[in-house]
Order: structure tokens, then sequence, then C-alpha cells
């Protein structure tokens, strides 16, 4: 296992590395990493659907977040580029490996083609009528789930944009220090599922979940033939949240606030106090 400072110093060239990487490249591994938090996100859908009723909510969260950690690890043995751990590529601008126009736009390229994958997916999972299993419960708590993160207050969104990135990046440190497949599967096993568990909020994994909410309002509102009061009634949500889960809302009260605490979270509380703290135990 490699020590913090070996760990950090790993951690600045490999972040610098991918991000001067061929621009198609950058492309295809953000679809890929957008679209392997997708699938992480319908593997936890499938694990729980019927458990916190069964068991309760806290086995739910238990399982759901155990479950939703495959997408990080495929994303990690792949080499996809996830915008949530990218954002540590600050560190290499903070080292002057990166300069710091070119991390920016690596930012807004990964955060792109991570929405790319995770709203294809999206499609191509309603599309394959897979959460209409179970009487349709996996697609009916899609809306639920989703018009609930249309109304967090931007506090709210953001501080549990923070929480998330500090474990997500945590998880992305501790499989870069363990130097067996075992060690990082663990790693991000445990400590991603802690996140989940607890409710907090990753851009990418809403970039599906809020989409897929969207696709699964638009279906049963058809169903219903446009009567909110029936849509309410089918989907267990309030008139007032279903009218809130909308592509502007999607953008301005969810994935910014969520998307600033994510790079506070994993640039700030992790990448940079890491780099920061143990850098006089680096061999340069």
């Amino acid at each position: 296992m490699l020590s913090p400072a070996e760990t950090a110093q790993s951690l600045s060239g490999g972040l610098s590395h991918k991000a001067l990487m061929p621009l198609i490249s950058v492309t295809f591994l953000s679809i890929m990493a957008g679209s392997s938090i997708a699938l992480g996100d319908i593997f936890w859908a499938h694990s729980t659907v019927g458990v916190a009723k069964a068991a309760g909510p806290g086995i739910a969260n238990f399982i759901g977040g155990i479950a939703f950690s495959v997408g990080l690890m495929m994303v990690v043995f792949f080499g996809g580029h996830l915008f949530t751990s990218s954002v540590m590529s600050g560190v290499s601008t903070y080292d002057r490996k990166l300069p710091i126009g070119k991390m920016a736009a690596y930012w807004v390229w990964v955060w792109v083609f991570n929405f790319v994958g995770a709203l294809l997916t999206a499609y191509m999972y309603y599309e394959s009528r897979l959460p209409l299993n179970y009487d349709g419960e996996i697609l009916k708590h899609f809306v639920a789930l989703g018009s609930g993160k249309m109304t967090l207050s931007f506090e709210a969104a953001f501080i549990r944009g923070i929480f998330c990135n500090v474990f997500v990046c945590m998880a992305i440190w501790a499989s870069t220090a363990a130097e067996d497949t075992a060690g990082k599967i663990l790693a991000i096993c445990f400590i991603v599922g802690a996140f989940v568990a607890s409710g907090y909020e990753h851009c990418v994994a809403n970039m599906f979940i809020v989409s897929e909410a969207l696709f699964a309002k638009a279906h049963y509102l058809l169903a219903v033939g446009g009567d909110m009061e029936a849509l309410s009634h089918l989907t267990h949500t309030s008139i007032a949240n279903l009218e809130a889960l909308n592509i502007t809302n999607f953008f301005v009260k969810n994935l910014l606030p969520v998307t600033l605490g994510n790079i506070c979270g994993g640039l700030f509380f992790v990448g940079l106090i890491g780099f920061m703290s143990h850098k006089s135990d680096m061999n340069h």
C-alpha cells in the first residue's frame, strides 16, 4: 500500500496525464464514465426495490450504496474520466504540472460528456422497459426521487455535494493507495457505499436519475391523459413536486449547486489538503 505522500504524488502525476490525453480519448472515456455511473444507479434501483418496506430504509440504503459502488469501480478499472474525481486535477495545477486554462477546459469537457453518457443510458434504460418491472415500482420511484431533488434549497444541495465528493475522492485516493485489485474494490465499495447510503448529491449520478425521472414523468403523464392529480396519486408524489420536476430546475436548482459542491468537496477538502499536508514527505 502506498503511503499518503506517495498517493498524493501519484494522483498529481496521474491526473495531469489524464487531462493532457488526446481530446478524442477524453471524450469517449467521459461518455463511458457517465454511463458507468448510470449503470451503478440502475443496479442500485433494482437491488433496493421493495427493500425499504420489507426490511427498513437503513437496510435499503446500505444495499443500495454497495450496489451503486460498482459504477465507480467500472470507471476506475477502465480508466474513465469522471467529473467528480477529475476535479482533483486542480492538484496538478497547484503542483505546476497542468496549466489552469487546460484544467478548466478539461473540467467542462468531462462534465458535458459525462452528461452525454448518463442521458444516453437513461434513454436506453427507459426504452428497454426494465424500469417497468415489479409493476412499474422502479420507474415510479425515479419520479419521486427526481422531483425531490428539485425541491432542495441551493444551500442544502451545495452542502450535500461537498459531502458526496469528499467520499468519492477519498475512494479514488484509497484505491490509488491500494496496490492490488481486491484492495481497490474494497476501498471503493465501502467509501462510495457510505456516501450513497447517507443521501448526498453527486452531479453525474443526478444527470442519470433526473433524466430518468423526466422520462418517467412523461411516460405516466401520457398514461393518465395529462391529469396531474392522477399522476400524483399514481407516483405518490405531490403535484407541487411534480411541477418542480422540469429541465430548468434540473440545471438551476440541482446541477448547478451540486456541481459547485462537488468541486469544493473534491478539490479543496481532499485533493489540495491531502497534497499540501503531505508535500514535505514527497520525493521530488
